[in-house]
C-alpha cells in the first residue's frame, strides 16, 4: 500500500492575501470561502506570514483595534511553518506538535501550493492505522514510549 502524503490530502490552491490589506479584508475573505486561515504575500512564492482567525480574535478584537483600520502585516504571524508537499503524515503532524500549530503551508518549488490543517491530517482518507501514528506524534508520544506503557 503507497504511503499516503501531504499533497494527497490537502486543500489545494490557497489564497494569499497582501500584508498590506486590511484585518477586515481578510475576514470577508475568509468567510467567503470558508477558511480559518490566509498565507500572507505579495506572490505564491513570496510567503511573509500568516494569518488565522485566531490572530483576528487575539490581536485585534480583544485588543479593541479596528479591523477596518489595522492591515495585516500588523497582527499577522511573520514565522510560517511550512511543509514540502511529499512529506509524510506523521512528519507533518511532529511538525506541528514541535511549533504547537495546526497548520501548515505546503510549498513546492518555492511556491504555497496548499494548505494541510490538523484535522486532515487525523482524517487522512480514513486510514485508522495513520491516524494512530499521527496522533502520537501530535501528543509528542513515540513507539518506545507507547510500547513502555502497556
Amino acid at each position: 500500500m503507497e504511503e499516503i502524503r501531504v499533497m494527497d490530502i490537502m486543500k489545494h490552491g490557497p489564497r494569499i492575501i497582501s500584508p498590506e490589506k486590511t484585518v477586515m479584508d481578510a475576514a470577508i475573505l475568509m468567510k467567503r470561502i470558508n477558511s480559518g486561515v490566509l498565507p500572507v504575500g505579495t506572490h505564491p512564492e513570496k510567503i511573509v506570514g500568516i494569518i488565522t482567525d485566531r490572530d483576528i480574535t487575539l490581536r485585534v478584537t480583544a485588543e479593541g483595534k479596528n479591523a477596518s483600520l489595522t492591515l495585516i502585516e500588523e497582527v499577522m504571524t511573520k514565522e510560517v511553518q511550512t511543509c514540502d508537499g511529499k512529506s509524510s503524515l506523521e512528519d507533518a503532524a511532529e511538525q506541528m506538535s514541535e511549533h504547537n500549530i495546526r497548520r501548515l503551508i505546503v510549498i513546492t518549488k518555492n511556491y504555497a501550493v496548499g494548505i494541510v490543517t490538523l484535522a486532515e491530517l487525523l482524517r487522512n482518507q480514513g486510514n485508522f492505522r495513520i491516524s494512530d501514528k499521527v496522533l502520537h506524534n501530535l501528543l509528542g508520544l513515540r513507539k518506545s514510549h507507547h510500547a513502555q506503557a502497556k
